[in-house]
C-alpha cells in the first residue's frame, strides 16, 4: 500500500485500485488491507450495516492502515458528519443529480471555509487532544468526497458537478445508470457505454478524477487508453464466491484426476 493519501492519489495519475465491501467483518478489512488495496468502499446503500457495525469496520481499517470511503444513500447526508467525525477517509454519494445536490454534500463534508460540517470532539482530532483548528485543516485536506452519477439527469450536469469546489471525483454507476436508460442490467450496451464515456469526458475536462468501475478484465487497458487511472474492481462478496468456486473445483479436479 502507498503511504500517498487517497485525496492526493486521485489528483495524480499513478493507478489507484479500490474495492466495495459489504461483508461485516473485521477480519474480512484486515484480508483487504493485506491484498494492497488503495482503499474499500464500505456500502451503506446496499446492506443493513447498523452504525455500531460501520464503527467496528472504520477501526478495524484504521488499525490496517487502509483508506476507507463510505457510500451512502444521497437521501442519507446526516450520515456524513458522523461517520468522518468516526475516522472515514471520506464518502460517497449516491445517485448525484445536480449541481445543488453537490453542493449540499461538500457542505456536509468539509468544515469552514470550503462547507458546513459541526464542530465536535472526534476520532479524528483525538478527542481534543490535539489542536482543533489544525485538525480540521487537515481535514479538509484529507477529507475525499464522490459523487456517484447513475441517471440521465447526473449525466446532464456531469460537468458541472464536477467542477464544483470539493468534489474530488465522479465514480460512474453503470447498472443503476442502464436501469435509467430503459436497459436494466446492460452495462455493456452500447447507449450505456457510451454515456459513461462522455461522463469519463466531462470530468476530464473540470481536471477532477473520474472513477471506473471495470466490467470485464480488458475493460482497465479500455480505460487506461482514454487516460483513466482509478477504478473501482469489484465487490468483495463476488470475489470471495469466485475464490471458493476455484478453490473447490480444484480440489475436486485433483481428486478425479487421481483415480483415473
Amino acid at each position: 500500500m502507498s503511504s500517498t493519501p487517497l485525496k492526493q492519489k486521485l489528483r495524480g495519475d499513478a493507478p489507484s485500485f479500490g474495492l466495495f465491501s459489504a461483508i461485516n467483518s473485521a477480519i474480512a478489512i484486515e484480508q483487504l488491507a493485506l491484498a494492497g488495496y488503495d482503499y474499500v468502499i464500505v456500502d451503506t446503500e446496499h446492506t443493513l450495516f447498523s452504525p455500531h457495525e460501520i464503527d467496528h469496520l472504520l477501526l478495524a481499517a484504521k488499525a490496517a492502515g487502509l483508506a476507507v470511503l463510505v457510500r451512502i444513500a444521497k437521501q442519507r447526508f446526516d450520515w456524513i458528519a458522523p461517520l468522518l467525525d468516526a475516522g472515514a477517509t471520506g464518502i460517497i454519494a449516491a445517485n448525484v443529480k445536480t449541481v445543488a445536490e453537490a453542493d449540499a454534500l461538500v457542505a456536509a463534508s468539509y468544515y469552514f471555509p470550503l462547507g458546513r460540517r459541526g464542530l465536535n470532539s472526534t476520532r479524528f482530532n483525538g478527542y481534543a487532544s490535539l489542536d482543533l483548528a489544525t485538525s480540521n485543516q487537515a481535514a479538509n485536506q484529507q477529507t475525499v468526497v464522490i459523487a456517484m452519477i447513475e441517471s440521465r439527469e447526473g449525466l446532464a450536469n456531469a460537468g458541472a458537478i464536477a467542477a464544483v469546489k470539493g468534489i474530488d471525483g465522479l465514480l460512474a454507476g453503470a447498472a443503476d445508470l442502464s436501469q435509467d436508460f430503459g436497459l436494466p442490467w446492460q452495462t455493456q450496451h452500447p447507449e450505456v457505454v457510451a454515456a459513461i464515456q462522455d461522463l469519463q469526458a466531462q470530468t476530464a475536462k473540470q481536471h477532477c478524477a473520474f472513477i471506473a468501475i471495470p466490467r470485464q478484465l480488458n475493460d482497465v487497458q479500455t480505460w487506461r487508453k482514454r487516460g483513466v487511472a482509478h477504478f473501482v474492481i469489484g465487490d468483495d462478496r463476488s470475489i470471495m464466491r469466485r475464490a471458493h468456486i476455484q478453490h473447490l473445483q480444484q480440489h475436486l479436479k485433483e481428486y478425479q484426476d487421481g483415480s483415473e
